[in-house]
C-alpha cells in the first residue's frame, strides 16, 4: 500500500514542492507525469526509503502529529522533495508512486496512461510565474476534496473508524471527542489518489469516479490542448488565496465539470475580473452552491447554499446566471430517456457554424445525456417549456436581466430536479457601474466535457460552440 499527496497543490515552476507519502513498501520512487494532449513524463525520481504512518483524521493537517479519535498519538506522514522544473509547463500533474522491494526493483505498477488512481497518485497544478496565456482553466479541488474518503474506507460509528466528508459526516454524540467539520487539503485525494464517497454512483458511459480530475475535467484538458489552445491552469484554492489578482493576466476563466464549493474571496475575486472587463465560461453545473469558509490555510467548512440566510441577496445566479435549485439531476438508478438542449436564439454568435435552428435539439442520443449529473437553470414559467414555446427568464430568483437563454432541457424524464427542473444554457454580460464588464457564458451541465470528447452527434455541436466560446471571450480586449 501506499498513498501521498502534494503540500501545495499548485507550486509555480521552478519551486520545490513537498511530497507527503505513507507506504508499507521499504522503499519507493516518484515518476511526474503532466497531464494535457498526451501523459508525458516529467521527472523519475531515484529510490527513497519507505516509512508507514496511519491515516489522520479528515480535518487535521496529516504531515503534522495529531491525537486520533481513541486518543492514540498519529505521526506524521514522511516529507520528500520533488523538484518541479523551471521548463515545466503550466498543467495538472500527477506524482505517480511505484513501491520498490528495498532491493531496487519494481513492486508495482501504476497505469501511467490515466490519471485515474484509488491509491499511488497525487495530484498537483504547476502554475507559470510569469503568466501569459489569455485562457485559464481552474481546476475544482474544494469539490474533490469534499467527497473525498482519503483512501479509506467510509466513517463506520459502531467502530468509530474509517474516513467522512461532508457527505457522511459523523453526528458529535458518535465519536469520543469532539472534532471540527472542516476538511482538510493536506490528505490524501484532491483529484486522485483515493476514493471519493460517491464512487458507488456511477455514470453508464464513464465509469471513472465523477468527483475525481479524470472524470471531467481531464477530457476537457485533453480536448483543449488538442485543439491548439495556449492556456494556463491553477485551482480553486488559488481563487481564493489571490483573488482578482490570480486572474488579472487572462482574458478567460474557464471552470469544468463539478463546481460546487465557492468561499467569498473566490466569487469576489471572480466578479472583480467581470467587473474589470474579464470572462468567465462555466462549463460545468451544479455551479457555486455551497458556500465554504476556510478555519486555515488548509482547513475548509461549509456553511450554507449561497442563495440561503443569512445572504439572501447574493444568489450565485448573479455571477453564473443559473442555479441548481432551478435544475436537476440524473436518476442514479433508471435512465429512461435521454434529455438534452432544445435550441432557441439560433441567430447567437455561440451557434455559429452548427447549423442549428430554433426548436433542434442537440446531445439527447441515447449515448449522450447531455443533462446529465446535475444541471442548473434560471427560473422561468414551466408553462412555456411543456408547451414548447421559447423561455424567457423572470429574474425572481437573481438571474440578471440580460440574461439570454440559448438552450432549455426538460430534466424531470430522466431523473428529479428543483424549481423548474430544467436547465438553461445561456449567456449574459455583466456591466459594472463604470461602464465596463465581462461577458459571461454558462452551459449549466456537468457532462459538457463527456459529450464534447465522446465522438457522440452531440460532440460536432459542443465543438463548435466551445470553440465560439472560447474564440470571443480570449480575445484581446479592445
Amino acid at each position: 500500500m501506499i498513498r501521498g499527496y502534494v503540500e501545495q497543490p499548485s507550486p509555480h515552476a521552478g519551486n520545490v514542492a513537498v511530497l507527503r507519502v505513507s507506504t508499507d513498501a521499504p522503499q519507493f520512487r516518484v515518476e511526474v507525469y503532466r497531464c494535457g494532449a498526451e501523459m508525458s513524463l516529467r521527472h523519475r525520481s531515484g529510490w527513497l526509503d519507505g516509512v508507514d504512518a496511519p491515516p489522520h483524521l479528515p480535518f487535521h493537517d496529516w504531515g503534522r502529529p495529531n491525537t486520533g479519535l481513541s486518543g492514540e498519538p498519529l505521526r506524521p506522514w514522511s516529507a520528500y522533495e520533488l523538484p518541479v522544473g523551471e521548463d515545466w509547463s503550466s498543467g495538472v500533474h500527477v506524482a505517480y508512486l511505484v513501491e520498490g522491494d528495498g532491493r531496487g526493483r519494481d513492486r508495482t505498477e501504476p497505469d501511467r496512461t490515466t490519471p485515474d488512481a484509488r491509491e499511488a497518485a497525487a495530484l498537483f497544478v504547476v502554475r507559470s510565474r510569469t503568466p501569459t496565456a489569455r485562457i485559464l482553466v481552474k481546476l475544482p479541488l474544494l469539490t474533490y476534496h469534499a467527497y473525498d474518503l482519503a483512501g479509506g474506507e467510509p466513517y463506520d460509528a459502531a467502530t468509530t473508524t474509517g474516513q467522512w466528508c461532508f457527505y457522511n459526516t459523523p453526528r458529535p454524540r458518535e465519536v469520543p471527542i469532539p472534532f471540527p467539520l472542516g476538511l482538510s487539503l493536506h490528505r490524501p485525494g484532491g483529484g486522485t489518489g483515493a476514493t471519493p464517497y460517491d464512487v458507488f454512483n456511477t455514470d453508464p458511459f464513464d465509469p471513472t469516479p465523477r468527483q475525481t480530475y479524470v472524470h471531467w475535467d481531464a477530457r476537457f484538458d485533453r480536448w483543449l490542448e488538442r485543439a491548439g489552445y495556449d492556456a494556463e491552469w491553477c485551482t480553486d484554492v488559488d481563487l481564493h488565496r489571490d483573488g482578482a489578482g490570480l486572474l488579472a493576466p487572462h482574458r478567460l476563466l474557464v471552470s469544468v465539470g463539478h463546481d460546487e464549493y465557492y468561499s467569498d474571496a473566490m466569487r469576489a475575486g471572480v466578479e472583480a475580473f467581470l467587473d474589470g472587463g474579464g470572462n468567465v465560461a462555466w462549463f460545468s453545473g451544479n455551479t457555486c452552491w455551497w458556500r465554504v469558509v476556510f478555519d486555515d490555510d488548509g482547513t475548509f467548512t461549509r456553511v450554507h447554499f449561497w442563495h440561503d440566510e443569512p445572504e439572501p441577496a447574493d444568489p450565485e445566479n448573479s455571477m453564473v446566471g443559473v442555479s441548481f435549485r432551478n435544475g436537476g439531476e440524473r436518476d442514479r438508478d433508471d435512465f429512461p430517456i435521454p434529455v438534452g438542449y432544445r435550441v432557441q436564439n439560433a441567430g447567437h454568435w455561440v451557434y455559429a457554424g452548427t447549423g442549428l435552428a430554433d426548436g433542434d435539439t442537440f446531445g439527447a442520443g441515447a449515448d449522450e445525456y447531455l443533462l446529465g449529473y446535475e444541471c442548473d437553470g434560471a427560473a422561468f414559467d414551466r408553462a412555456d417549456l411543456d408547451a414548447g414555446r421559447a423561455v424567457e427568464p423572470t429574474c425572481e430568483d437573481g438571474t440578471r436581466q440580460d440574461f439570454t437563454i440559448l438552450a432549455a432541457g426538460d430534466c424531470r424524464p430522466s431523473g428529479w430536479g428543483f424549481g423548474n427542473a430544467a436547465a438553461t444554457m445561456g449567456v449574459f454580460t455583466r456591466t459594472s457601474s463604470g461602464g465596463r464588464g465581462g461577458t459571461v457564458f454558462t452551459a449549466s451541465t456537468t457532462d459538457w466535457a463527456r459529450v464534447l470528447t465522446d465522438g457522440t452527434a452531440g460532440s460536432a455541436v459542443l465543438d463548435r460552440s466551445t470553440r465560439n466560446v472560447l474564440a470571443r471571450l480570449s480575445a484581446p480586449a479592445t
